[in-house]
């Protein structure tokens, strides 16, 4: 629907809400489309900038937006600077040149076309007459006088001339040439036209104009406005705010430039522009226009791209223009390009000197300097700087690549010697600079980021001087690189890439992406990647015999992270017996010994690493991490200290010396390590699962799940989490919640043992012990030796009643781990439920000396000497049970799996009231305890039937749950 008011003017209408802009040539060329098709009143962007380097597309682009309008049946006109021979220099040239094509099209400018003849022909005859004042040309009109002197000094390039104009001596000058046409011409009308063009023509230009805009719209299409805008851009400004009277609001703009609008200038009309910088064109782009030139063949099209600075579109429709069917069909058309890039320059110093420039990757006033051989490097730096492909970089400034690319292939294709030279005096000044920081020591240089910084930039000018001759140097200096800095040795490969490519030589530019790839593949943990570049490297003939052992170094390293653990140890026992005396092969192939869990190999390593340097903190660390595997705790903690005591911001130390005060049960000192490296990194999410694990232990449960939901929603993926959140539900009796997890880590990875075993653990304690079993199963074939999962299995064969097969698993499960107390405790349960007493208090006396706090293995122990009638030893037993519940009752009355061990213990003993009254206490408990509750009366019932007081809190806490609807 038409809005209610039609506005009559453009100024009035851009004063309309606005739309928000876009970039891309297909966007764009639609946004216009669709611009155009709209009825004026409901538009919002009136002005299309559209800017970029020279050879990017913006006439191209101007020339799309013509035909649009052509095909859609409106009025169009276009205007730029001009032909070489024929420019235009001022607005009433413009204006002549838009009207002229106006007309072409049969849309009569008769008014307009009239006066500025007579405006022409006047203007001739004063500059042909031999009385005109001097400098007469170059002061005519007041619009050259005033307006286009603001806006010339804004362009850039232009202050540096026009900062030397007086403009009160080109007001007086004005005043002489005005007095100079008034004594020449006698009609009033005609002076006033000469001195005031623009006042006179715009008007009359707009009559016609807007009457045409009556029936369709108006576009006017101004190209090449970095060399118009000099006496472009203040009159269109003026046009735009009525100054020359009301413009239909049924008109387009579209500006194309290489720089963008000036922001400042043009605020009070920026809701109306829509802005787009044209960047080259993509691959798939490139290759859809060369396709649609009937260039089809892929070796053609890949070099195409690349002699196009991997995009530009002047280079690609310039070779395309042959139709190439070859490689040897192409010709590479640089040197058209440069000619486009300088083309409004014609200082042959200026020309040499951007040339010239375009080598270094970063430029500054002391590099320019060894380029050129001007004096004044000042001056030519700061003209430098002011051109539009030259943009400020954090080290100091470099060039658009789509114009250095080609102009590098120019200066190499035009003098080698040149070329070479050049070249040689940059690298030599890097080389300086690199020397000059005074770095002693082999690591504080490669560690150093300066010297790294100017080592790149010398090692790029080295290689473009003589490639090929520095192949072996630059492949040989990336593993030294990589020995010291992975950053570094990244850094060179994308030097080596790119230094094959601008010199075209193929085998550097093939080794640079390679190791570029597979440096960053290893980065990445994409180790298979990683591993192809280190075997292709140990095969590469240019590989010096010092450089091996670091090649055979990172193959090893990364075989272990791929679990090829005999590989690993072929690749790291060749790497220390070329260099025996490089402390971190012997770390390295210790690693692979503690994967391999062969925890007494890797000590020997490590101890020969540390040996090797006292001061190796990853030797220390992980030497401390295989005690700790080795149940070593003591010798653990002595080697994790003094890790830290090397480097106290270590996280990875601190979160493993927290780890094993987890395993001594040293929860607050583990707590205290978590956090601290935490602090250090708050992402940490191995610390932040470790944090949550012990909270898990110190039965803290809803802080483990905050640091599992954490840790989870750092990586969703993260192996492991899922199962101990899991785990940590269970515990809470939320059994659906863990089997909700478990389901979901076993998604993750369907051979997870662990995650299989725990969901096996719940079912059992869901009583679905037929699924239990299948998945205890499973979780066994996977892993035989996992005595945890034998040991639950054996549990849940005895919640079957099946006593003997409970029996062999915990058999199993001592074998694989002797000092288990839980195992032993659950075969001496199997024992006592089957009527072998003494082989149950066997059990269960070992499990207690194994753990003494654990108050559920005396109860069982009182319950085979019940059996046994030795009742004495039965009360002993159920004393210390209650001596070491009552504490934790009384610090939390809450923990409801204690209260109800409490008032089990204290049935046992005859405390009957005592008992009765936990039981009471404990009707408030949530429906899965009082389950609980009632699962260990039943299970005493079995061994003592007849025991009254036992049948009566049955039914009470069966009546509570009756009540609770369950």
């Amino acid at each position: 629907m038409l809005p209610n008011h039609r506005p009559r003017t453009w100024k009035e209408l851009r004063n309309r809400p606005s739309a928000n802009s876009f970039v891309g040539r297909e966007a764009q060329l639609q946004s216009f489309r669709s611009t155009l098709n709209t009825p004026y009143e409901q538009r919002t962007k009136f002005i299309f900038n559209v800017s970029g380097q020279g050879g990017i597309g913006k006439t191209t682009l101007l020339k799309q937006f013509r035909k649009i309008v052509e095909d859609s049946k409106q009025v169009v006109a276009y205007v730029d600077e001009g032909a070489q021979s024929n420019q235009v220099d001022s607005v009433p040239e413009a204006l002549d040149r838009l009207a002229a094509d106006f007309e072409a099209q049969g849309h009569a400018f008769t008014r307009f076309r009239e006066r500025y003849k007579v405006y022409r022909q006047k203007r001739q005859e004063l500059e042909a007459d031999p009385d005109a004042p001097q400098g007469f040309v170059a002061g005519l009109g007041r619009v050259v006088a005033k307006a286009s002197l603001g806006a010339a000094k804004s362009i850039p390039g232009s202050g540096a001339v026009l900062d030397f104009v007086d403009t009160n001596a080109m007001a007086d000058k004005t005043g002489e040439i005005a007095a100079f046409v008034a004594r020449k011409i006698t009609n009033k009308d005609e002076v006033q036209l000469v001195n005031e063009p623009l006042e006179v023509l715009t008007p009359l230009f707009l009559v016609d104009f807007n009457r045409l805009a009556e029936k369709q719209t108006m576009v006017l299409l101004l190209d090449t406005y970095e060399q118009t805008t000099v006496f472009w851009d203040d009159w269109v400004r003026s046009l735009l705010d009525d100054r020359y009277g009301d413009v239909t609001p049924n008109f387009l703009l579209a500006i194309a430039g290489r720089d963008p609008l000036n922001r400042n200038d043009w605020t009070a009309l920026e809701e109306c522009i829509l802005r787009s910088e044209l960047e080259p064109f993509t691959q798939e782009e490139a290759r859809q226009y060369l396709t649609s030139k009937g260039i089809t063949h892929e070796a053609v099209i890949q070099e195409i791209w690349r002699l196009s600075s991997n995009g530009l579109p002047l280079l690609i429709g310039m070779m395309a223009q042959a139709a190439p069917t070859s490689l040897n069909a192409l010709t590479d058309h640089c040197e058209d390009a440069v000619e486009r890039f300088l083309k409004w320059e014609t200082d042959p110093v200026k020309r040499q000197t951007a040339m010239d420039a375009a080598l270094p990757r970063v430029l500054n006033r002391d590099v320019l300097a060894l380029l050129v051989a001007e004096a004044d490097v000042k001056a030519l730096f700061e003209w430098l700087k002011s051109r539009s492909f030259v943009i400020e970089h954090p080290e100091g400034w470099q060039y658009h690549s789509v114009v250095r690319e080609p102009m590098l292939r120019y200066q190499r294709k035009v003098s080698r010697q040149g070329w070479e030279t050049l070249h040689g005096k940059l690298a030599t000044y890097y080389d300086q600079l690199r020397q000059q920081l005074g770095l002693k020591t082999v690591a504080d240089v490669m560690k150093d980021e300066t010297w790294q910084k100017y080592t790149l930039e010398w090692l790029y000018h080295s290689l473009c001087i003589a490639p090929q001759a520095q192949l072996g140097m630059a492949l040989n200096g990336c593993l030294a690189a990589l020995k010291h800095s992975q950053k570094l040795a990244r850094g060179w490969a994308s030097v080596m890439a790119i230094a094959g490519e601008v010199t075209t030589y193929t085998a550097l530019k093939d080794w640079g992406e390679q190791l570029r790839d597979g440096l960053q593949a290893y980065k990445d943990k994409d180790y298979k990647a990683a591993l192809d570049l280190f075997s292709a490297l140990l095969q590469a003939p240019q590989l010096d015999a010092r450089w091996r052992p670091v090649a055979l170094d990172w193959r090893g390293s990364i075989y272990w992270r791929l679990d090829e653990y005999e590989s690993s140890l072929q690749d790291l026992t060749e790497a220390i017996n070329l260099a025996p005396e490089e402390a971190k092969y012997w770390l390295d192939r210790g690693k692979t010994y503690h994967w391999m869990k062969c925890y007494e190999e890797a000590l020997t390593d490590f101890n020969r690493a540390i040996a090797l340097d006292a001061s190796n903190q990853w030797a220390i660390a992980n030497r401390g991490a295989t005690y700790r595997k080795m149940k070593r705790y003591e010798e653990a903690l002595t080697d994790f200290n003094c890790a830290i005591a090397l480097d106290a911001s270590n996280q990875w130390v601190i979160a493993n010396r927290g780890g094993t005060y987890r395993l001594m049960k040293r929860y607050e000192e583990a707590l205290t390590d978590f956090n601290h490296a935490i602090a250090l990194d708050a992402s940490y999410k191995g610390a932040i699962t470790l944090r949550g694990e012990t909270y898990r232990l110190m039965k803290r449960y809803e802080e483990a799940l905050t640091d599992f939901n954490h840790a989870i929603a750092l990586d969703a993926s993260y192996k492991g989490v899922m199962t101990l959140r899991g785990m940590t539900y269970r515990l809470m009796k939320r059994y659906e919640e863990a089997l909700t997890d478990f389901n979901h880590a076993i998604a993750l990875d369907a051979k997870d043992a662990w995650a299989i075993a725990n969901r096996g653990g719940t079912c059992r304690l869901m009583k679905r012990y037929e699924e239990a079993l299948i998945d205890f199963n499973y979780a066994i074939a996977l892993d035989a030796k996992d005595a945890w999962t034998i040991a639950r299995r054996g549990q849940t064969y005895r919640a079957l009643k099946q006593y003997d097969k409970a029996i062999l698993d915990f058999n199993r499960a001592i074998e694989l781990d002797p000092n288990s107390d839980w195992t032993l405790r659950g075969r001496g349960t199997a024992y006592l439920l089957k009527g072998q007493f003494e082989n149950a208090l066997q059990d269960l006396t070992q499990a207690i000396t194994l753990d003494p706090k654990d108050d559920w293995t005396p109860y069982l122990h009182a319950l085979a000497h019940l059996k046994l009638n030795q009742f004495q030893l039965a009360q002993t037993d159920l004393a210390t049970a209650i001596q070491l519940a009552q504490p934790k009752y009384d610090q939390t009355p809450t923990d409801w799996q204690n209260t109800f061990n409490l008032a089990l213990y204290h049935l046992v003993a005859d405390h009957l009231n005592t008992a009765d009254d936990f039981y009471r206490q404990s009707l408030i408990a949530p429906s899965e305890w009082l389950r609980m509750g009632i699962d260990d009366l039943q299970e005493f019932l079995t061994l003592f039937p007849d025991h009254a007081q036992a049948q009566q809190m049955v039914t009470l806490l069966r009546s509570k749950l009756e009540t609770n609807g369950v």
